[in-house]
């Protein structure tokens, strides 16, 4: 599903030279939930935006779904990533002036063929609860609903691989504690593949696997 092979990042100033990332070997199968942890500036961050075909690693290989990513070009591989990925962010990346179905449906603008935008927006605000929010505004959601937006936006084009950077970051614990188990849902019974980084212990330690990052290495 996910696999990075020897994957180095370097990031390159005139006068200064910062690996971000270092011999990083990692494989992710299909289903599988998995919380990346690390202190601040581990890496950790790097290692989503390259998995999520945002970022490209200096030497390596990334495969996604079985393809090579190396040689795509800007076009098929933002084809790739509205196909396969769905973001989560901590701080939500809703659109203020946008209600709550148009900001769902924005992943359907870029893609043709997807039969009809708004039914299939509905039915992801129905999957995270909150079909009755429809034409709210961003502004008047709370964090935990604007995060469940920000998820159904993510699954309304059917991605097979959710990337969530520190989706409970900004939300109080009993909120958290709700969107992690909206997650695990689709994890458990819709088998999307997750990728969660995390600075929670408690909601890493209730995914399939924790791999640990420090200064841009893989220590466990």
């Amino acid at each position: 599903m996910i696999t990075l092979t020897d994957v180095n990042k370097i990031y390159r100033t005139k006068t200064i030279e910062t690996q971000a990332l270092e011999n990083v070997n990692l494989h992710i199968g299909e289903g599988e939930f998995v919380s990346i942890m690390g202190p601040s500036g581990c890496g950790k961050s790097t290692l989503l935006n390259i998995i999520g075909l945002l970022d490209t690693p200096t030497s390596g290989k990334v495969e996604l779904v079985g393809k090579d990513v190396a040689g795509l070009s800007d076009k098929a591989l933002a084809a790739l990533r509205n196909q396969t990925l769905g973001f989560v962010f901590q701080s939500f990346h809703l659109i203020s002036s946008l209600n709550v179905i148009d900001n769902v449906m924005v992943p359907l603008m870029y893609r043709s063929g997807a039969g009809d935008k708004r039914a299939l927006a509905r039915e992801a605000l129905e999957k995270v609860g909150l079909s009755h929010r429809l034409h709210h505004m961003p502004a008047q959601l709370s964090g935990g609903q604007a995060q469940r937006v920000a998820i159904a936006r993510a699954i309304v084009g059917d991605p097979k691989i959710i990337l969530a950077d520190e989706p409970c970051g900004n939300l109080d614990s009993r909120m958290g504690a709700e969107i992690m188990e909206l997650l695990h849902g689709l994890n458990r019974y819709e088998k999307r593949t997750i990728v969660m980084v995390t600075h929670n212990e408690e909601q890493a330690a209730a995914t399939d696997r924790i791999v640990h990052f420090f200064d841009g290495r893989q220590v466990k």
